[in-house]
């Protein structure tokens, strides 16, 4: 391989992480929101030999030190870890994830063929670019509701999923708002005035803001939920079927062995043991760089703070007079993290300190509880699957 084609190859790959690891893709890939998701964002990390398992990136390379290498041509973007992990410089809140919503259109009517899309995001992109940048276009996929396939578990314990087939429609995302109000304009009928249509193989495309098909799948969702409802209620006045009675009672009893008991989170914490932080530096700090320059000997500190805000604390695990002489310098500048001096640094107390530790308190037992209702739910399935034990005997 030449050295040019070894820059396009690393090029390509950058192209790819860059998608990836966008805002737009972050809101609805639902494998990297696994993979990077913490309490409040999606500031977590992955190993670069997850992201070879990507098809896309196989396509240009098996090779870990390239994804690195490329990974590491986009410093705005990405953070690269000695130990071979990447994650967001700037990661995506969970509070995002619902912002493309006003900046979306739902495309209906898309051309199939023998069970294929027969237009591709290449197709579609171009008519949408006139009106300013396309972030995301997402083709739709659906169960085949024809097929006997259903999800099922083989014998290896692999996931084996039903066919899916397209659902001949797609969302359209812009960067800026009015950017699809300029499309909103040029593309959508309102008021029974006549708009310009657009056409793909022969095929009228129907064109809806995204908020407004949600709103109509929902009410549509919610109709058909009423009448099987209503519909179940007859046949059950008419029939008073006891077996319809005793499998609403297993499904409960189901439901309630799936259910955790509640958790609690116990801490006796101690006073004069947090430094509250304002003012840090939102591009270059992190946990890593807070505990760094946070070091107290004989006491062991832990940095809450999450990429990306300016606010954050230091709590030890010992109150100490050093405390207080660390929350001094850090307040003066004497003492810097990530080359920068914080704004204000200082010592919680009183009611301020209370509020802390119960709000900590309050989601460390949040946390707890959703690991064991994830556990208890996997250890429940698995003993599903067991098979009952036998016994081998012979009569020798």
């Amino acid at each position: 391989m030449t050295e040019k084609q070894e820059n396009d190859t690393i090029s390509l790959i950058a192209d790819r992480l860059k998608f990836f690891f966008s805002t737009p893709n972050m809101r609805s890939d639902r494998f990297l929101q696994n993979e990077l998701g913490r309490e409040d964002d999606f500031g977590g990390s992955i190993l670069v030999d997850k992201l070879l398992n990507f098809k896309s990136i196989q396509k240009h390379t098996s090779e870990k030190e390239k994804v690195i290498e490329a990974a590491k041509t986009l410093p705005d973007l990405l953070i690269v870890s000695e130990d071979g992990k990447i994650s967001c410089k700037e990661p995506v809140k969970k509070s995002q994830l619902h912002d493309n919503i006003p900046l979306s259109l739902h495309l209906s009517n898309l051309p199939v063929e023998n069970e294929k899309y027969a237009v591709g995001v290449f197709d579609i992109k171009p008519l949408f670019e006139k009106y300013g940048k396309v972030t995301l276009i997402r083709l739709k996929w659906m169960p085949d509701n024809t097929s006997k396939e259903k999800d099922t578990d083989n014998n290896n314990g692999q996931r084996k999923r039903r066919k899916m087939i397209p659902a001949a429609s797609c969302v359209v995302e812009f960067e800026k708002k009015e950017e699809i109000d300029k499309a909103v304009i040029d593309l959508i009928q309102e008021n029974g005035e006549e708009k310009k249509g657009l056409e793909m193989k022969g095929q009228k495309i129907k064109i809806i803001k995204l908020r407004d098909w949600m709103d109509d799948h929902r009410k549509k969702m919610r109709e058909k939920r009423n009448f099987e409802e209503g519909r179940g209620n007859r046949q059950q006045r008419e029939t008073n079927d006891e077996r319809g009675n005793e499998k609403l009672g297993n499904e409960e009893k189901k439901r309630k062995e799936l259910e955790s008991p509640p958790v609690e989170f116990k801490l006796d914490w101690k006073p004069g043991c947090v430094i509250e932080l304002k003012g840090l530096d939102t591009k270059t700090c992190d946990r890593e760089s807070i505990r760094a320059a946070a070091k107290l000997e004989n006491n062991d500190s832990y940095a809450d703070y999450s990429r990306g805000q300016s606010d954050g604390a230091i709590r030890f695990s010992e109150p100490s007079d050093e405390i207080k002489k660390l929350a001094d310098k850090l307040n003066t500048g004497e003492i810097k993290i990530t080359n920068s001096a914080v704004l204000s640094a200082r010592v919680l107390e009183g009611e301020e300190e209370q509020s802390y530790w119960k709000k900590f308190i309050e989601i460390k037992t949040k946390h707890k509880q959703q690991q064991n209702d994830k556990f208890g739910n996997k250890e429940k399935k698995r003993k599903d699957f067991e098979h009952p034990a036998v016994e081998f005997k012979l009569d020798w």
